[in-house]
């Protein structure tokens, strides 16, 4: 029995130690040295910035109102073109009527550039040609142009709230409103449908004041924003107040002017679209409205193949950092921004995805609000990465930074990026990656 017991001890020796050098040779051109992880944060990644001459900004339900310079953006004039409706009233032949005011609502968005507590003075003309969509792209830009009545009919003086949102109301020309007030009293055709207002009344060109302007301002145009109430007393044997209300319509757009002379910005122009960002000193801009958005390369990606035999990259992540200095309180920065892949002529080709693969990436915005030295934007870049390890020629993709599709064009939101030899604010790429036979 004893003999039987150390036999089946020595076969069962046998087999584990047979089962063991078969698992050290099973993938044996994975194992040991032959294979490595290597983490890296040298490689070199290329900024620029590029300039869109144009951006879609019709009917977008935002009006983005002022004038704002600096030396770093340059004159911004940013102005709103609206329609209007005409409003509904049938007036009672036994009373009569006394027009009271004209007035203009408009609500704060929370969105703004410069100075908040400096008012916005805004000159209101009198559209003379109604707003018309580009034949071919159903669009207005933000270069598009209408003529107006040089002569404002209103000039009103905004005082800012971006933070409270609240709406504000402003008294208009009481010539315009008694106007209108006869005109419907009188079931004037102008007033009769929208067609016929259109083409009696074109509409608003909001413009502002260049020379006392120092901040641009959002507001939404909808029915609770940028409408236009007239104010009335029906009197009978009573006196009854009341209101008629003119809502915005489409088509609206923004149009932006622009002078960047004496800025980074200056060389700009549509021949010149697109600047590497050591000849901006060192950085790259993102603004929504005047059309900057900046390109990302990674022109040296492939010679992480040279490392080894095979080479696979395990992981990625793209840190950005705004330039100390370039944002505050007047210029704060976008809470997220948005992260598109784009191929050799800059076209937007596919979205950069979070890891559910379900939305485009906005970035994680990590703020140090003591010293400044460690705000940053991170993405994960490992998929783009991965597809583009290998490829040469127009086949490797680039990635644009932008801001998100609700801002990108309806705000002034900026952002200004150092790159790898900026003196202070560098542009990171962390890399995780797996070689095998290293050379």
């Amino acid at each position: 029995m004893k003999k039987i017991l150390f036999l089946i001890s020595l076969l069962s020796l046998l087999f584990c130690i047979s089962c063991r050098n078969e698992s050290s040779t099973l993938g044996e051109e994975w194992v040991d040295s032959d294979l490595k992880n290597v983490m890296t944060d040298t490689c070199t990644v290329r900024l620029s910035t590029v300039f869109l001459d144009s951006i879609n900004t019709s009917n977008k339900n935002v009006a983005q109102l002022g004038y704002y310079s600096d030396d770093t953006w340059g004159k911004i004039s940013a102005s709103a073109y609206i329609e209007y409706s005409p409003a509904t009233f049938t007036p009672n032949e036994k009373y009569t009527y006394r027009f009271d005011s004209l007035t203009i609502s408009m609500k704060c968005n929370g969105d703004y550039l410069g100075d908040t507590l400096s008012q916005v003075k805004v000159h209101l003309h009198e559209l003379t040609e109604n707003l018309v969509l580009d034949t071919y792209t159903k669009y207005l830009y933000s270069n598009s142009s209408f003529s107006y009545n040089p002569e404002p009919f209103s000039t009103i003086k905004i005082q800012p709230t971006p933070k409270a949102k609240k709406t504000l109301e402003y008294r208009l020309s009481d010539d315009l409103g008694k106007t209108w007030f006869n005109k419907i009293l009188s079931k004037s055709d102008d007033f009769k449908n929208s067609d016929d207002f259109r083409h009696y009344f074109k509409g608003i060109a909001f413009v502002p004041d260049e020379a006392s302007n120092k901040s641009i301002m959002g507001f939404g145009i909808s029915d609770s924003s940028m409408y236009i109430t007239l104010y009335y007393h029906e009197i009978g044997q009573e006196s009854v107040k009341g209101t008629v209300k003119f809502v915005p319509t489409t088509p609206n757009f923004n149009k932006v002017k622009h002078d960047r002379t004496g800025t980074p910005l200056q060389n700009f122009n549509h021949k010149l679209t697109e600047i590497v960002s050591d000849k901006m000193s060192n950085m790259s801009y993102v603004q929504g409205l005047t059309g900057l958005y900046t390109k990302i390369e990674f022109p040296y990606l492939n010679n992480l193949l040279e490392a080894g035999k095979m080479v696979s990259i395990e992981s990625a992540k793209l840190f950005l950092y705004p330039v100390k200095g370039s944002y505050g309180l007047n210029n704060p920065l976008p809470s997220s921004l948005a992260l598109y892949q784009s191929n050799e002529n800059n076209v937007t080709e596919d979205q950069i995805k979070d890891l559910l693969g379900s939305s485009v990436q906005t970035g994680s915005l990590i703020t140090d609000d003591a010293l400044h030295e460690n705000t940053y934007y991170s993405f994960d870049v490992t998929s783009f990465l991965q597809s583009n390890l290998g490829k040469v020629g127009y086949n490797i993709k680039n990635l644009q930074l932008v801001l998100p599709e609700s801002k990108i064009n309806t705000s002034y939101q900026s952002v200004i990026f150092g790159d790898m030899k900026h003196p202070q604010s560098n542009v990171k790429l962390s890399v995780l990656y797996k070689v095998y036979k290293t050379n």
